[in-house]
C-alpha cells in the first residue's frame, strides 16, 4: 500500500469521525446553553411568583366580591316570588308561562357562569342546587296544570309548593354566600 492510499484510508475514516464529533459537541454546548438559559428564567420566575400572591390578592379580591354580589343578585332574580312578579302576565297560558320562567333562569345562569371562576366550588354547587331546585319547583307546580290554566293559575302553584318548604332554596343559598364573603373579609 502506497503512501497515498494510506493517507486517503485515514482520511476517509478520520475525518467524518471528527465532523461528527465536532456536530455532537456543537450541539450539546448550545442545549446546554438553552437550559442554563431555562434555569436563570425558572428562577427570576420564582422570585415573581413569590412577590406575586399579594399582587395577585390585591387585585383578585375585588373581582372576588363582586362575585359573590352577583351571585346573590342572580338567586335573588331567580327566587320564585321575585321572578312570579316580574315577569307575571295574567293571560299568558300556564304552560307558555312556564317556558318563559325556565328560560329566564337559565339566561341569568348562564350571564353569571363566569363567576364560578371567582367563588369556592362549595359555594357554586350552592348556587347550582338552587338553581335546580327552583326549576324543579316550577316543573312539578306545572305538571298539576290543566291544559287551559293560565300564568296566574301556574302562579299560585308554584307559590303553594314554596310555602310548604321550611326554607326557599335562594335563602339558604344566599346565606352560604354572606357566610364565606364574611370568611373572606376576616
Amino acid at each position: 500500500m502506497s503512501a497515498i492510499e494510506l493517507i486517503f484510508q485515514f482520511c476517509l475514516y478520520i475525518v467524518p469521525s471528527i465532523v461528527f464529533f465536532g456536530a455532537v459537541y456543537y450541539f450539546t454546548n448550545k442545549w446546554v446553553e438553552v437550559q442554563h438559559e431555562k434555569n436563570k428564567l425558572a428562577f427570576v420566575g420564582k422570585k415573581e411568583v413569590q412577590k406575586a400572591p399579594a399582587d395577585l390578592k390585591k387585585h383578585f379580591f375585588p373581582l372576588q366580591v363582586e362575585a359573590y354580589q352577583r351571585m346573590v343578585l342572580f338567586l335573588e332574580r331567580i327566587a320564585p316570588n321575585n321572578m312570579i312578579m316580574r315577569l307575571n302576565n295574567p293571560g299568558l297560558p300556564s304552560r307558555a308561562f312556564q317556558q318563559k320562567l325556565v328560560d329566564s333562569i337559565r339566561q341569568e345562569y348562564e350571564h353569571n357562569l363566569a363567576q364560578q371562576i371567582f367563588i369556592s366550588p362549595e359555594a357554586w354547587d350552592r348556587v347550582q342546587s338552587s338553581k335546580e331546585e327552583i326549576l324543579k319547583i316550577i316543573n312539578m307546580a306545572a305538571t298539576k296544570m290543566e291544559p287551559t290554566a293560565l300564568a296566574n293559575d301556574l302562579s299560585k302553584g308554584v307559590f303553594e309548593i314554596t310555602a310548604q318548604l321550611k326554607a326557599q332554596p335562594t335563602d339558604q343559598a344566599v346565606g352560604f354566600l354572606k357566610n364565606e364573603l364574611n370568611n373572606l373579609l376576616n
